[in-house]
């Protein structure tokens, strides 16, 4: 009887480690998207600078940080959708990273 109680309480002992690695093997779900949103000046080459967070979700997150440390990448068209230069003005420059 004793043979058999310890038998059940290692087979019961053993069962959550099995449960933990079979999460481990569970697909991901669907990919979360983060947005933050930057204000950032356009420079004579079309190059950004002086950006700011505008907004950023969710917040906790850092994605504004991310966006920020990413933006100096970016290079817009000088030309706007009304045909004058952004040249020396601010435009709003969204930012999503997705997030497995």
């Amino acid at each position: 009887m004793i043979a058999s109680l310890a038998l059940a309480a290692t087979v019961f002992a053993a069962a959550p480690q099995a449960q933990a690695q079979a999460d481990l093997l569970k697909p991901v779900s669907e990919p979360r998207i983060a947005v933050a949103v930057l204000n950032c000046l356009v420079k004579n080459d079309g190059y950004l600078t002086a950006c700011t967070v505008q907004d950023e979700t969710p917040s906790d997150l850092g994605v504004g940080q991310a966006a920020l440390s990413m933006v100096s990448q970016v290079q817009v068209d000088l030309l706007g959708p009304d045909g004058k230069s952004r040249a020396g003005s601010y435009i709003q420059v969204p930012v999503r990273i997705r997030i497995r």
